[in-house]
């Protein structure tokens, strides 16, 4: 694959460059998040610790450099602790890897015997001249809001994914690529002590987490998203106990919403500064019909996922009225663990002796495949929805109980959870910040792993653990959601009882678009959201539509699928 070492670089306004090593072409577009760090063929971009010690820059090019072939690169991938994408180039093999949740994307594409690699899924797009949408992968983007394994929105244009090396190697024959997954989310080896003990191992654990997070932001001022809910509560409630002082805490939404109102009391009660920006339907409509919302959607889609847009406007805010200083690290209560309630039909699988493949792929499809109703293409879209989890998963034709509720896990970790909710780092990225993750720290993935299957459920061990932590932190009595005063809830919760879940989610829509915490359906005219938001569809329903009418203005989204022009 490569013929020499030279390299040509061009480097145009944009802080775009391109480089050339043999048939390997190569362009980076980074917005934020360090550069990338290149020398001959090795390319390298993020911050990752081995026994503690902080790589970054040349340091992490030159750990990288050391490896020459893929179980080298394997042995060490396993090994390092942080988030990186990596691009290196060896004899007749080209080898891109990201790191286990994917925060760093890359994209690669293959035309004759030449390879193009990016940051940019669109420059890969530009070269191979791509037109040809994956059919099946425009399904899954506007059911699920991403697209799963190694494929994007376009046939040719390809993704490594979260844990995953691609080797991509010369034959007489052309280039050929292969996945290699050097980590995968499972639970192999569940605790079995008690919980108190748990409890003492999620101390130990959280504390080497977080000395990482104050080593890379050395100094700097650490902002945390701060909800009402226990994910970005461990995050101040750490920092605090850690005795890091230099953090402000920020919400958004409205104002009167419960979420808000624990937040501030939350901040306050660490000792932390808190900022607030109030979202409006005016507010959303101003940001969306924006040039930099335009520039941000085509920089944080990746050809995959729908551009995160909670957080976006808010750091835009916060940024614009200077409330941040420049240098801020964010740090987002993203938690890479199995948290999902158990469906009936699920239940039936411990009593089985195994699970199907068939009956894993549709338990799927019903859970996440559901940003629409589908059911006019149901039956003859399912059957491709459901071959292609089995070939993400690699999925036998049967397995144990146990095997299939970690099936489902995954799916859901590396799809939903790698490629859309840690994507929304990018909106830190686009207003040039620098970010970290410490809940995916690797060593925090392990602890969640071995947690029994009962504790990761509904967040069994988060819940009881943060109260203690917080009680602990703060010598107080946890804070927690007050009640919303609004009646829409509780007619909601009265019409379930009563088994009218489709009246139910009517009404539940009808009240969102002036009630919703974030008032983001203010995206639309209230008349276009009454005409098409009926109870199943949701904030990313619309983006989704939204991004691929984007991405390809002259494709017609498949019927059954555009729910905007439904009556």
């Amino acid at each position: 694959m490569v013929t020499r070492l030279h390299i040509s670089r061009n480097k145009n306004s944009s802080n775009c460059e391109s480089h050339e090593i043999g048939k390997l072409k190569l362009h980076f577009a980074s917005k934020a998040y360090a550069s990338w760090s290149k020398r001959d063929s090795t390319f390298v971009k993020g911050c990752v610790f081995l026994n503690d010690e902080m790589y970054q820059s040349t340091k992490l090019w030159k750990l990288m450099a050391a490896q020459n072939s893929l179980p080298d690169f394997v042995s060490q991938l396993q090994r390092i602790n942080g988030f990186f994408s990596v691009v290196r180039a060896i004899e007749n093999s080209i080898f891109l890897a990201v790191d286990r949740v994917r925060s760093l994307p890359l994209f690669y594409g293959i035309r004759d015997a030449n390879v193009f690699a990016s940051d940019d899924a669109r420059w890969i797009q530009q070269q191979l001249q791509d037109q040809e949408i994956d059919q099946d992968s425009v399904a899954e983007f506007l059911l699920t809001r991403c697209v799963s394994g190694c494929d994007t929105l376009f046939r040719s244009v390809k993704q490594v994914p979260a844990g995953g090396i691609v080797t991509i190697s010369s034959t007489p024959e052309g280039a050929h690529s292969e996945l290699t997954r050097y980590f995968e989310f499972g639970h192999s080896k569940l605790s079995s002590e008690p919980l108190q003990k748990l409890f003492a191992q999620a101390d130990a654990c959280l504390m080497s987490v977080f000395k990482r997070l104050i080593s890379f932001a050395s100094g700097r001022t650490i902002v945390v998203p701060l909800s009402g809910g226990l994910d970005s509560r461990l995050i101040i409630l750490m920092l605090r106990r850690i005795g890091y002082d230099n953090a402000v805490a920020f919400a958004y939404g409205r104002k009167e919403h419960r979420e808000s109102r624990t937040s501030k009391k939350m901040a306050r009660k660490m000792g932390f500064t808190w900022e607030f920006v109030e979202y409006s339907n005016s507010l959303w409509r101003r940001s969306y019909e924006s040039p930099e919302w335009q520039a941000y959607s085509a920089f944080a889609d990746g050809l995959s996922s729908t551009p995160h847009l909670q957080d976006w406007p808010a750091v835009w805010e916060l940024k614009r009225e200077g409330r941040i200083p420049d240098e801020s690290i964010f740090v987002p209560g993203l938690i890479p663990a199995t948290t999902h309630s158990i469906h009936k039909s699920q239940d039936q699988w411990l009593t089985m002796p195994v699970v199907s493949a068939d009956q894993v792929a549709e338990e799927i499809c019903d859970r996440y495949f559901t940003l629409q109703d589908w059911s006019a293409c149901h039956e003859i879209l399912q059957p491709a929805m459901c071959g292609k989890i089995k070939r993400v998963l690699q999925l036998p034709p049967t397995m144990h109980p146990e095997q299939a509720f970690e099936a489902f896990g995954n799916w859901w970790l590396n799809t939903v959870f790698s490629n859309f909710l840690v994507n929304s780092v990018r909106a830190y990225e686009f207003w040039g910040y620098e970010w970290w993750l410490p809940l995916c720290d690797a060593e925090a993935i392990q602890f969640w792993s071995t947690l029994p299957l009962h504790l990761q459920l509904e967040k069994r061990f988060e819940l009881p653990y943060v109260r203690r932590l917080e009680k602990v932190t703060t010598g107080k009595a946890p804070e927690w959601n007050t009640s919303d005063p609004s009646l829409a809830p509780i007619l909601i919760r009265i019409l379930n009882m009563l088994h009218l879940r489709d009246l139910a989610r009517r009404v539940h829509a009808r009240s969102e678009y002036d009630r919703h915490h974030f008032r983001w359906y203010g995206l639309l005219s209230k008349r276009d959201y009454m005409r098409s938001f009926h109870g199943k569809e949701t904030i990313n329903t619309y983006i989704a539509n939204q991004t691929l009418r984007k991405i390809s203005p002259n494709y017609a989204i498949p019927e059954g699928l555009d729910f905007l022009k439904r009556d």
